[in-house]
């Protein structure tokens, strides 16, 4: 095989970059496949001053070369988390979408930049044709929308488009004195909405957080409707309502439908923060988890977490065409000429100048296994959910679940500890069953077989296990083995 390297690639045949190439890929192929593996460990837990003492993380004056570079590469991949691990369920991302993987390796050769068609032609209309399908998933039949970094991002890009559109001088001129300007939110949504607050000058007091009701998790839109129409009889500017498709703990959807329509009562744009939760619009079964997104303003949505895909894979979605642009560009000529494909580049569509490609990867799955594939896999995770739900109510008196009947992949529950069952309900229960949720979660990271992870939410009592069912490779089987596993470790306590 390196006598073909050498022929297709004859001056890259120096100081060892062909054999280290040729070393990568073997090293990658393994370690996707000892991924599907149960028996291989998830992680090597170290220490952080185990693993400087492993790792040789200095950087000389001279450099090392590429074949000596290789230990130190497999020593990374051994002492990592195993994010593609068949029984990786810590995050609300797992596995490894293998189209997407190689998508991910080109964009990574050809290093391109999405500010203009004259640097990214193929991209830049790979990009455009994937916005409009994902927009034809709400029910948009136009509009706009840019690949960012992440959900965090998508969240202060559709933030920012509703300040503009809501003040429009403020681009230029700032906030109007004596002007109090409020966005409301859901108590139970991502941090990222009062920290976009922060970042745009509002300051995170603005961000005012309305309950949500328990235990569905939802907010409630009619305190949501009373307390907008009281801010607006202040005399208050709402720039934006910030609602959640999918929390990060207990899985919520709230009701867009119902939102919306208070919003459009009020003149108010909806943002629709469904970084975690949009992937129900690729299933025809689960699509009505988001009943009502057409009458959102601005959607964010990231096809890395359910389906899978490398970080970073993120997308803003918006109703209206052209507000990105009014919001963020600075037209640069040095950068964004006065040419027959002005129209085709985004640069000025986003915070960023230069831009790393992430529709890629995505348009490589999509185009390998097609809308029913994506399909498939959102159905299996929901499916997947369904089944340890079930699994953890047919054991009461060991388990109990936080959210009776969850809507989304985040399944919570507490493990009853020995010690705790037979105690009545009250302080000291809930404090064992806390205690033990740490304590148990403690021993699996040790180990390394399995990862799920726990959270605490106000109103509910103490850490309870939130578990994520998006793994695509996950079965039944290792539904059970994390309840079994937990049960193991717990047993003492």
């Amino acid at each position: 095989r390196m006598e073909e390297y050498r022929k297709i690639a004859p001056n890259l045949d120096h100081e060892g970059m062909l054999e280290a190439f040729d070393a990568v890929v073997k090293m990658s192929l393994t370690y996707m496949s000892q991924n599907l593996d149960k028996n291989t460990p998830l992680v090597k837990f170290k220490t952080p001053e185990q693993l400087r003492a492993e790792i040789d993380l200095k950087i000389g004056t001279e450099g090392v070369g590429f074949t000596a570079i290789l230990t130190e590469l497999q020593k990374a991949l051994d002492y990592s988390v195993r994010t593609g691990h068949v029984r990786f369920f810590n995050q609300l991302w797992a596995g490894t979408d293998k189209a997407a993987v190689i998508g991910e390796w080109l964009t990574a050769v050809m290093n391109s930049s999405m500010y203009t068609y004259e640097v990214s032609p193929v991209f830049t209309l790979m990009e455009m044709d994937i916005l409009k399908k994902l927009r034809g998933l709400i029910g948009w039949q136009e509009g706009d929308g840019v690949f960012a970094p992440g959900g965090a991002h998508c969240n202060l890009l559709g933030m920012l488009a509703a300040r503009n559109i809501t003040i429009p001088t403020m681009k230029k001129s700032g906030l109007p004195p004596n002007q109090s300007v409020v966005c409301f939110t859901s108590s139970h949504s991502h941090y990222t909405v009062e920290r976009c607050c922060s970042v745009m000058g509002f300051g995170t007091d603005s961000c005012l957080e309305i309950p949500v009701t328990m235990p569905s998790g939802k907010i409630n839109v009619s305190e949501l409707d009373r307390q907008m129409t009281d801010a607006l009889a202040q005399g208050k500017i709402i720039f934006a309502v910030c609602i959640t498709a999918g929390t990060t703990v207990l899985g919520a959807y709230d009701d867009i439908d119902a939102v919306g329509d208070v919003c459009q009562k009020h003149k108010v744009w909806l943002h629709v923060d469904a970084c975690w939760g949009g992937h129900c619009l690729l299933s025809s079964k689960h699509r009505s988890l988001m009943k009502g997104a057409h009458k959102a303003d601005s959607i964010a949505w990231t096809a890395t977490k359910c389906l899978g895909l490398p970080q970073q894979c993120a997308v803003l979605l918006l109703k209206k065409p052209g507000v990105l642009y009014s919001c963020n560009a600075m037209h640069e000529d040095y950068l964004f000429h006065q040419h027959d494909e002005k129209d085709f580049d985004l640069g000025d569509r986003t915070l960023n100048c230069g831009r790393r490609v992430d529709a890629f990867k995505l348009w490589v799955s999509w185009k390998v296994y097609g809308d029913k594939g994506f399909e498939e896999r959102v159905d299996h995770a929901f499916d997947q959910a369904a089944y340890i739900t079930k699994q953890i109510k047919s054991k009461p008196g060991v388990f109990e679940m936080v959210m009776d009947n969850p809507e989304s992949l985040n399944v919570c529950f507490y493990f009853v500890p020995p010690s705790a069952r037979g105690l009545e309900k009250g302080e000291e229960r809930s404090e064992k069953m806390s205690k033990a949720t740490t304590i148990v979660r403690r021993k699996m990271q040790l180990e390394g077989k399995v990862l799920t992870n726990y959270s605490n939410l106000d109103g509910v009592h103490g850490h309870f296990w939130r578990h994520i069912t998006c793994n695509p490779g996950a079965t039944k089987e290792d539904m059970d083995f994390v309840l079994s596993e937990i049960e193991r470790l717990g047993a003492d306590l």
